[in-house]
């Protein structure tokens, strides 16, 4: 159940505190437009946040700013590559928050872009226990991001043309009934983390040269039934129209948006196991506006802002937080059965306590450009 805690006596800060787990009532609004980031003065009551598509509109934060009277100025991004490219292209005190990938989190603690912080800023008592020491967070004991989202990637599909049990197993793509009809992410690293696991890589990201050399020529085998390569916007078109019937490297995120629309979309994590994604916020190094910084992540990590994060109209996620989910449950039982998180023995972290949720990786004996390169080339066969 959701804490609640009362406000008589509290400071101005404490009660802000307070609206950040518990929050107001639920809502969804339009999005709100990405705005040119300038570096703001230490005094202005503002937040530059470097984040994915939708996190920044107001039937997300629409509540936190209300209650707060902090601006956020957003920019955002569609993958991992265009965040490193706009945090490192920036001239310092751009931006005073980014949410990442977690994998990408690694990368920007090695280029010094983050600051720690510290466990008892953030009430993560609600969180299950596998996301309140997640290890791709943690570097030589100190925390330098919070898990705000998750999901997986696995295989999206239509339901009217493949069943359950056809997407049992990543064998369908392969199948001669999908020719002209398996629809593919623009992205390398989800794709290919799904191929990977389909020929049996337990971590499919640490794989040997050979064994990238072998990922590679089974990957292109799927050209004959590739149906075209799209963007985020693409691939719910290709499912909706009926372009594609299958596409790798999707899950409940977009099915359940799907869903809501009255289209026969449905998600699955196969026997051979789907690719965990999952976003992360962190505290750029020497924000002058930490403490807005703090705020906004209490926000995002409590209750409220859970609830809406997993049921932006962007894109759907799950959330690290039991007392959003059994709040979700409680208000909202159909989306949370999109999201499969239920009380069910089948639920989603059931799914990924078994194991058939695999944690993305960045690649790890071969070179990020290798992979994209190999990707670039299945495109282009």
């Amino acid at each position: 159940m959701t804490k609640t805690s009362a406000h008589s006596g509290r400071s101005a800060t404490q009660t802000r505190r307070t609206f950040v787990k518990t929050g107001a009532a639920l809502g969804t609004v339009a999005l709100a437009a990405p705005m040119i980031i300038r570096p703001s003065q230490a005094d202005e009551k503002v937040i530059n946040w470097l984040a994915y598509s939708g996190h920044s509109a107001d039937e997300v934060v629409g509540p936190f700013k209300a209650a707060t009277g902090i601006t956020i100025n957003a920019k955002e991004y569609a993958d991992g590559e265009k965040m490193l490219a706009l945090i490192h292209g920036s001239p310092k005190g751009t931006f005073d928050m980014v949410t990442s990938d977690a994998p990408y989190v690694e990368l920007l603690v090695k280029s010094g872009l983050l600051q720690e912080m510290d466990p008892g800023d953030y009430d993560m008592d609600d969180f299950f226990p596998e996301f309140r020491n997640w290890e791709q967070h943690w570097f030589d004991s100190k925390l330098m991001a919070l898990t705000t989202s998750w999901g997986y990637n696995g295989l999206a599909y239509n339901t009217e043309k493949l069943s359950a049990d056809d997407v049992s197993s990543y064998d369908i793509m392969w199948s001669d009934r999908l020719k002209g009809k398996l629809g593919m992410r623009d992205w390398y690293l989800p794709v290919m983390g799904c191929v990977s696991a389909a020929m049996g890589h337990k971590d499919p990201y640490n794989i040997s040269n050979d064994e990238f050399e072998a990922l590679k020529k089974h990957m292109n085998t799927l050209k004959p039934n590739v149906a075209g390569y799209w963007n985020f916007s693409g691939v719910f078109d290709s499912l909706a129209n009926g372009g594609a019937y299958v596409i790798p490297g999707c899950g409940d995120w977009i099915a359940g948006l799907l869903q809501r629309a009255n289209h026969p979309i449905s998600s699955a994590v196969p026997k051979e196991g789907a690719i965990m994604w999952t976003e992360s916020v962190s505290v750029v190094a020497d924000t002058p506006r930490l403490e807005h910084a703090k705020e906004l992540i209490r926000y995002l990590t409590g209750v409220e802002g859970q609830t809406r994060l997993m049921t932006k109209s962007s894109y759907m996620a799950n959330g690290p937080s039991q007392a959003a989910w059994d709040h979700l449950i409680m208000t909202n039982p159909k989306e949370a059965e999109m999201l499969h998180m239920t009380s069910k023995d089948d639920n989603i972290m059931a799914v990924l306590r078994d194991g058939r949720i695999i944690p993305r990786r960045l690649p790890k004996n071969q070179t990020m450009e290798s992979w994209q390169e190999a990707y670039t080339q299945f495109q282009n066969l």
